[in-house]
């Protein structure tokens, strides 16, 4: 039962870059964060864990917002995807497909244990959803990684959250950091931008 929720999770966040809405859209492209100056002191605090990630060579661009971490590469919502591909290198695999909310091709990339989705934003494709699909990728703070129980989660990112059927939901500026559970058992995270569509 636990694998078909994981396969459920995966398929929506699949469908929904590639399902066509209505036309009823932006005629425009989205305005794009603007970075700003990280206050040292406001950075992401790991918890107190088993195993420590190792110390970061580039910090986020702007200090209030979730960001996922592959090896010791930040990558952040609204960043340019050629930048993460020039980090950490080319993707297991790539696919793509027209943009119904966007002029342009929406592409997902493949990494092991995530997908990163992207939207076309003037000649460059922007991230704006991180899904994981096994259990060898965690998050940048606390190390949750499918198959932690949610009281790690809460223990790590605290209790100000939204909860709709099983998704627990933790905002942070414009992006949000979602845990699907199931038996208080995480089944599904994903990093999300909040576009407005």
């Amino acid at each position: 039962m636990k694998r078909f929720y994981l396969i459920l999770f995966l398929l929506i966040a699949t469908l929904a870059i590639v399902a066509c809405g209505s036309d009823d859209g932006p005629d425009e492209t989205p305005v794009r964060q603007q970075p700003s100056v990280e206050d040292p002191g406001n950075s992401p605090e790991p918890a107190n864990v088993n195993e420590p990630e190792p110390p970061a060579t580039n910090e986020p661009s702007v200090s209030d917002t979730f960001f996922f971490k592959m090896g010791d590469v930040v990558i952040e919502m609204d960043q340019d995807i050629d930048q993460v591909i020039n980090n950490v290198g080319e993707p297991l695999g790539r696919f793509e497909a027209q943009s119904c909310a966007f002029d342009g091709i929406d592409i997902i990339f493949s990494y092991p244990g995530i997908q990163i989705y992207t939207y076309p934003a003037g000649a460059g494709n922007y991230i704006h959803t991180i899904g994981f699909f096994d259990d060898t990728v965690r998050t940048a703070e606390g190390n949750i990684r499918l198959g932690t129980r949610i009281q790690n989660v809460f223990d790590v990112y605290g209790e100000d959250y939204s909860y709709e059927t099983g998704m627990y939901r933790f905002t942070r500026g414009l992006t949000v950091l979602e845990f699907l559970v199931e038996d208080d058992i995480v089944m599904g995270i994903t990093y999300r931008l909040l576009l407005d569509l």
